[in-house]
């Protein structure tokens, strides 16, 4: 089997000699149509536009008989645009079947372009992949998330096999690092970028590219600490370290197994209870302990604390809730009772 990157180069060139084929018979058959219907028009004396007519009717072979030459010469012209239209009509026809072959090959080989705007790209391999799309499309499903389409784009064939995705997610194969893969992903329209590489030099080199074609929000996950900050030069916007948090989690289920239930609970798609902030503006300057039972009683929602340049979690009782300040809050999830 041919390496995919060699079958998207002769996609390519087989697209664009079909391209140029598709002119240059289009051409063919416009000048034919225009040749046979000024033949028409002067030996059968009618208006050129009916002779147009005529001369497209019959080089297309379809015949309907409410324009039919009178002449010897008329007839003549009648057989040599019947026989000329079968074959630039069938050529044409032809390049155009190919186009939408090749198109669906594309598709199938995930070597198409998309053509999407302020779209979610995400760029990677790994378990990190079907769980992100699993929550995003769960968020978007229940309003957390604005409806936009996703697209992920898989280093190769091979890693596309190894991952279940729904049939909504656009998925395209390709070398991230390469500039004409982010270009079929669109990367410059996009809103939000999201890196899950499982390779740190990968991540930054990837990053800096994306940044310098768009001004979408990039999200990385990158699997050593030392990478962070390199990240953050290169311009991610937020950066998970994903083994350092697997780390604590499996050193926090020894003592305190507890915990962890909360925390997969609070951060996964079909757990009871959701995380998030809101914001309210009417419970700016209230005291923590008044916004706690406010919204409680309101919506059953229990405030955790508030972010304002970093998050402020259980306040002292009468601490100020700031003005501009998100309120982090867990409430029942949507998902759960929906």
């Amino acid at each position: 089997m041919l390496p995919s990157t060699i079958v998207f180069r002769l996609l390519k060139v087989k697209l664009k000699v079909s391209r140029n084929r598709f002119f240059l018979i289009a051409g063919a058959v416009t000048g034919l149509a225009l040749l046979f219907a000024a033949l028409f028009w002067y030996f059968e004396k009618v208006d050129f536009y009916t002779a147009f007519y005529w001369a497209v009717i019959t080089m297309a072979t379809i015949g309907y008989g409410d324009v039919t030459p009178h002449t010897s010469a008329g007839r003549a012209v009648a057989m040599v645009a019947a026989v000329a239209g079968i074959s630039t009509f069938t050529a044409l026809v032809s390049i155009i079947a190919e186009s939408f072959i090749s198109s669906t090959l594309r598709r199938m080989l995930g070597m198409q372009k998309v053509k999407y705007s302020a779209h979610y790209v995400v760029i990677g391999q790994g378990s990190s992949i079907p769980s992100f799309v699993r929550e995003l499309l769960s968020a978007i499903v229940s309003g957390e998330a604005e409806m936009r389409p996703i697209v992920v784009v898989f280093p190769s064939e091979e890693e596309r096999r190894r991952v279940e995705l729904p049939d909504e997610v656009e998925v395209l194969i390709g070398d991230p690092t390469n500039p004409e893969t982010l270009e079929r992903a669109h990367v410059r329209e996009a809103s939000y970028v999201v890196l899950a590489l499982e390779d740190d030099s990968k991540a930054v080199f990837t990053t800096l590219m994306v940044k310098k074609a768009s001004k979408a929000k990039v999200l990385v996950e990158v699997l050593s600490e030392e990478s962070s900050g390199l990240l953050k030069q290169a311009g991610a916007d937020r950066v998970i370290v994903s083994r350092s948090l697997a780390g604590r989690l499996l050193a926090s289920s020894i003592f305190e197994p507890e915990v962890v239930d909360v925390i997969d609970d609070l951060t996964t798609a079909l757990g009871g209870y959701d995380i998030t902030v809101i914001t309210r503006e009417d419970l700016w300057g209230m005291t923590y302990v008044e916004a706690l039972r406010k919204l409680h009683e309101e919506k059953g929602y229990f405030l955790l604390g508030y972010y304002k340049e970093g998050p402020v979690l259980s306040p002292s009782l009468d601490e100020r809730i700031p003005e501009g300040a998100k309120l982090v809050i867990v409430r029942p999830s949507k998902r759960s009772v929906g």
